[in-house]
């Protein structure tokens, strides 16, 4: 093949276009029109796979993509190790068996093509310094001979210095700071036999002077049924080591066990977003009586 991609977004954005034979190279460094080079580079490609088809493929041809997600923890080296990705191309072949008229008409079938092969490896230069609950996380695609790297979620903007067009060594550098969102096990809940709800914020020297809100349900724990809700509220407490909150006003029933499901967010968009976390559960415990519990 006489054409190569290189497409590299990251954070849903598009920063650097698809690198063509046919196209000059581009300097990072420097501004770039990306809409422009976008759609010339887009058209190079139409107008190449065109080509193709109409003249060896009459049928039609589709690629199986080959993907690898790479993810780089605050602790983790600023290299990721070298892996493969295979992309295999089908074709479809179509041929008439006749009259239609008579039974004929045109079958097709499809077969393999061509298998595309690239090793790969991302690193990240000049690397900054993440949060502890912070990763860096990249997915690189081979489909066809199209080899590309996107940004699923990272700490930075990042963008390309080399990598791509035939090159599977990717080299990135970090530019402004991005906040992703909360750790989603940074706050941790439990339930009390006195039916206190208490949470432990593993990041609370991060995030001093913040607010964090804090939404809850109370729910009975009911085998083989739906768990009904006792009660439900939320709060917005100034950061601290631990919150708790007093459920045992409710009614409860003896025997019955009961826990708490919780989320929660972190107000002020200066470490992390303010996204939700996922709703997380607390051990489910039995209601004691004050005397009880005391005992």
């Amino acid at each position: 093949m006489n054409t190569t991609r290189l497409t590299f977004a990251l954070a849903a954005t598009l920063i650097a276009a698809p690198v063509f034979a046919e196209s000059p190279a581009v300097n990072f460094d420097q501004a770039v029109d990306v809409s422009a080079l976008l759609k010339d580079a887009k058209a190079a490609a139409k107008k190449d796979k065109t080509v193709v088809q109409s003249d060896y493929y009459p049928g039609g041809r589709r690629t199986v993509s080959d993907c690898v997600s790479v993810s780089f923890g605050a602790n983790d080296p600023a290299s990721s190790p070298s892996f493969d990705l295979r992309s295999t191309e089908y074709v479809e072949e179509c041929y008439n068996t006749g009259d239609p008229r008579h039974g004929g008409g045109r079958q097709c079938y499809e077969r393999v093509g061509y298998t595309y092969h690239e090793r790969a490896s991302v690193t990240i230069r000049d690397r900054q310094a993440l949060l502890p609950w912070e990763r860096d996380t990249f997915r690189v695609c081979l489909d066809g001979p199209w080899l590309d790297i996107r940004a699923l979620e990272t700490a930075y903007d990042y963008r390309l210095i080399s990598g791509g067009s035939r090159d599977g060594n990717y080299l990135l550098a970090p530019g402004k700071k991005i906040a992703q969102r909360p750790d989603p096990v940074g706050v941790l809940g439990e339930l009390d036999e006195t039916m206190k709800f208490t949470l432990t914020d593993r990041w609370a020297a991060y995030y001093a002077g913040q607010q964090i809100e804090i939404k809850y349900t109370l729910k009975k724990d009911v085998p083989n049924w739906f768990d009904p809700t006792i009660a439900e509220g939320a709060w917005n407490p100034v950061v601290a080591a631990s919150y708790s909150v007093d459920l045992s006003k409710n009614k409860f029933e003896s025997g019955k066990k009961y826990y708490v499901e919780y989320s929660i967010r972190r107000l002020g968009g200066k470490v992390s977003t303010e996204a939700w976390t996922k709703t997380l559960e607390t051990n489910k415990t039995a209601h004691a009586a004050p005397s009880l519990a005391l005992n």
